[in-house]
């Protein structure tokens, strides 16, 4: 009963998250899976997905819902970017009060 062009219509960014989650989770990746970002460019959808400590981006054409290309790499999260900054950022007040405490020890300041 239904045509190839009513399930191209029904073909959607969820219904390409979806696939994409089942193809990822056929790789091995099963936890840790939230979307991020998806769009629609000549024909193919592209899913981006954050894992657990990756990125994935999954390419998915439109026409046959077939993954064309994937692509898996490191996150560079930006919480480990501002944890080494607030690292960072308590060492060196650590070593100013370390420091006020000696001049003051020893009349200086």
């Amino acid at each position: 009963m239904s045509t190839n062009t009513e399930e191209t219509l029904r073909f959607n960014a969820e219904i390409a998250t979806l696939l994409t989650v089942e193809f990822l989770k056929r790789l091995g990746y099963k936890r840790g899976l939230r979307a991020t970002k998806v769009s629609l460019s000549e024909g193919t959808y592209v899913v981006e997905m954050a894992l657990e400590k990756r990125t994935a981006k999954v390419q998915i054409d439109y026409a046959s819902k077939q993954v064309k290309e994937y692509e898996i790499q490191d996150a560079e999260s930006a919480s480990n970017l501002a944890s080494s900054k607030g690292k960072i950022v308590l060492i060196a007040a650590s070593l100013i009060g370390v420091v006020f405490v000696v001049l003051k020890l020893f009349n200086i300041f």
